[in-house]
């Protein structure tokens, strides 16, 4: 059950990591084009927007960063998000949120998180932190412990971009 804590997306970083969460180095491109406000310290970036980080990819549409000198504080992912981890756990959403200093991360909107061990789905899968807990909502939440390996997670894109 460990393995599904991973759908932190750029919350924990790997074993060995000597950096928070929100001080390790971000890379966002997408192919609309990408807008920082410097004043107000947030980046916006439009069209396939790919955020990669060591020990996650994630693919939207549309992401806005919010950050305070070299430090993350909030990131939101919107439209067909799809997050892809190292150890190959995958989450889709409608909705993406990092925020470092609730220490959470938000999927939203038919979320679903798939790793090798379980399979977790919901209208809101929320990962605390600092608790180390998960809380799935939803009408139709469901919880699966080692799903069949053949039946995997349907991504709305590739991601990384081939």
């Amino acid at each position: 059950m460990r393995a599904l804590w991973l759908l932190s997306l750029l919350a924990v970083p790997p074993p060995g990591a000597g950096k928070l969460a929100s001080e390790r180095p971000v890379e966002m491109r997408s192919s609309g084009g990408l807008e920082v406000d410097l004043k107000r310290n947030v980046g916006v970036a439009r069209g396939d927007v790919v955020i990669r980080r060591d020990d996650v990819i994630v693919c939207c549409d549309e992401a806005e960063a919010r950050y305070r000198g070299k430090e993350i504080e909030r990131v939101e992912c919107r439209g067909r998000v799809v997050v892809v981890r190292a150890d190959g756990t995958k989450a889709v959403a409608d909705v993406a949120v990092f925020d470092a200093a609730k220490e959470s991360v938000s999927l939203s909107g038919r979320a679903r998180v798939r790793s090798e061990s379980a399979d977790v789905e919901g209208q809101l899968i929320v990962y605390d932190i600092r608790s180390d807990q998960l809380s799935v909502k939803g009408k139709d939440s469901r919880f699966r412990f080692q799903p069949p390996a053949s039946e995997g997670l349907k991504l709305p894109r590739s991601c990384p971009p081939e």
